[in-house]
């Protein structure tokens, strides 16, 4: 071969080299940190997705007086409460609007040890089911970054918020929001999930049929989902004792601090954590039945249970006093 030829070649393979180096370059700039899933399904950007039922179910509601309706999607309310909504007496907080009251208060209650625990409680009515809302750290689901509880209630212009199921604690569990199904991954142990409607309504779950049945029929029907557990109440009545075997989470047969979330009735919540030592979780599901509630999801507790009002943390963190870097949060907000 001639230098000549020799000299064209060398040329053409460092031109292709430096095309496929640039080519690589330019994939890896526009590939956003938010494209690591925690499940295998493909994630819609949390700013914008609303599925075609939830989009559906607010045209359906049109009737109803607008002021009573948030949107049914990973946004945050526009405007934060009203601040002279919120009132204190007899050392309770209160606040209300036309369209959400909350009263949050605490008892002192001997659970399974001799020592008492601070029960501090939120009761939550609500206008309408697109007030029930969750939010993320930095508002990305896809995010694996962990944020304060109270930070994250910050950003949502909420009334009350509340510690969940720090579904970034584990790589699995079922979790979905606005019919997007986030993550689909089963444990080696059977676990329940909470399950709520677009009605606001609550219904437990095994796992293993909530998968089986969003493989078969999708989502769409599902307004919020939570994997931790076990029921604690259903139609009123306490789980069986036995029904605890086996379940994954919750360190659930000595006192430990606990925090779980209720339905009322209809739009009507209760969201109850405990400090140090707590109680067995059957003995704090006979407590959440006593306060009136007919289905009881027990969720994250120990250091991770918060509750937050007024802009500020409303309980003492069990162990350390300190916040838990976390991933989500349940909120209600007012639709004024």
């Amino acid at each position: 071969m001639s230098n000549k030829k020799r000299k064209k070649s060398t040329v053409m393979l460092f031109s292709m080299m430096s095309l496929l180096m640039l080519g690589s370059l330019v994939f890896f700039l526009q590939s956003p940190q938010s494209t690591e899933q925690v499940g295998e399904q493909k994630q819609e950007p949390a700013s914008s997705y609303m599925n075609h039922y939830a989009h559906t179910i607010l045209e359906e509601a049109a009737g109803i007086e607008s002021a009573s309706i948030l949107p049914f999607d990973f946004t945050v309310p526009d405007h934060a409460p009203n601040a002279d909504g919120f009132k204190s007496k007899d050392g309770k907080i209160y606040y209300s609007d036309s369209t959400i009251e909350v009263t949050c208060w605490k008892e002192r209650l001997a659970f399974d040890a001799p020592r008492q625990s601070v029960v501090c409680l939120a009761d939550i009515k609500i206008k309408h089911a697109s007030q029930f809302r969750r939010q993320w750290a930095t508002g990305d689901y896809n995010s694996r970054v962990k944020q304060y509880p109270s930070t994250i209630f910050s950003a949502t212009n909420g009334v009350v918020g509340m510690s969940t199921d720090f579904y970034r604690h584990r790589n699995y569990g079922i979790i979905i929001q606005y019919g997007n199904l986030i993550c689909d991954k089963r444990g080696r142990c059977p676990m329940d999930a909470l399950v709520i409607d677009y009605n606001g309504d609550f219904h437990i779950w095994n796992d293993k049929e909530l998968s089986e049945y969003v493989a078969k029929n999708g989502a769409d029907e599902i307004m919020h989902s939570f994997t931790f557990g076990p029921a604690l109440v259903q139609n009123g009545e306490v789980v069986d004792y036995h029904h605890y075997n086996n379940q994954a989470l919750g360190e659930l047969f000595f006192p430990q601090s606990r925090a779980a979330i209720g339905q009322l009735g209809e739009l009507h919540y209760l969201y109850c954590v405990t400090t140090e030592p707590g109680g067995t979780v059957y003995r704090f599901a006979r407590y959440m039945q006593e306060k009136g509630c007919q289905t009881v999801y027990n969720l994250d507790g120990g250091g991770t249970g918060t509750l937050l009002v007024k802009g500020r943390r409303y309980n003492q963190i069990a162990y350390y006093g300190i916040e838990r870097a976390m991933s989500d949060i349940i909120y209600f907000a007012s639709a004024e």
